[in-house]
């Protein structure tokens, strides 16, 4: 098999099966290897807020500071919704020449607007990728999510299966991906 050999007239399945078999290195525009990503910018990010909503049905109004009372039009209720807040992520993304991946991923954030409070959640995925006309497909089998906040709390769960699907442009030493507003360059790392 020559090295010249185009990603995108091969399928990845047998691209990283050929690699695998040979025990040939793989090109430099193949996602085989260790790739790292850090980043900081305003995200949208889920968080519990005071808000006023209609007084619908016979209950009475709530007072929370403001005006609204007994018999208000309005209640004062907490709604969970997104709102940018400013998040800093650091990722690793080793894929295997076999397929298999494995990709830790830190983020961290304020739990809420004002910051008093910052939020860690490392997610650690594994799984299969499929790659194919300029896109590549993480297909996530397993792995675990944990959070912690600065103020107290924390948890963890098992990841459900899922799949991710990215414009891919692969460079010598670069990774980008690219899917509506991600778009994560990643740095062949070693």
């Amino acid at each position: 098999m020559k090295k010249t050999l185009s990603l995108a007239a091969l399928s990845a399945a047998g691209l990283l099966t050929a690699f695998a078999l040979t025990g040939t290195a793989a090109p430099a525009s193949s996602p085989i290897g260790h790739w790292t990503q850090s980043s900081s910018g305003l995200e949208l990010v889920l968080a519990p807020r005071f808000k006023l909503q209609p007084n619908y049905g016979l209950s009475t109004g709530t007072n929370l500071g403001g005006s609204v009372g007994q018999y208000s039009a309005t209640r004062t209720t907490i709604v969970t919704e997104p709102v940018p807040m400013q998040v800093s992520r650091s990722m690793a993304l080793d894929i295997q020449p076999n397929g298999q991946f494995s990709w830790s991923i830190e983020k961290r954030h304020p739990e809420t607007p004002n910051g008093t409070c910052l939020k860690t959640t490392r997610t650690r995925k594994t799984g299969q990728i499929e790659q194919a006309g300029g896109r590549i497909l993480f297909k996530v089998t397993g792995g675990t999510e944990s959070w912690s906040k600065s103020c107290g709390g924390e948890g963890s769960a098992a990841l459900a299966g899922s799949s991710e699907t990215y414009a891919v442009t692969l460079e010598p030493t670069r990774m980008r991906l690219v899917d509506g507003p991600v778009n994560w360059v990643f740095r062949r790392a070693g």
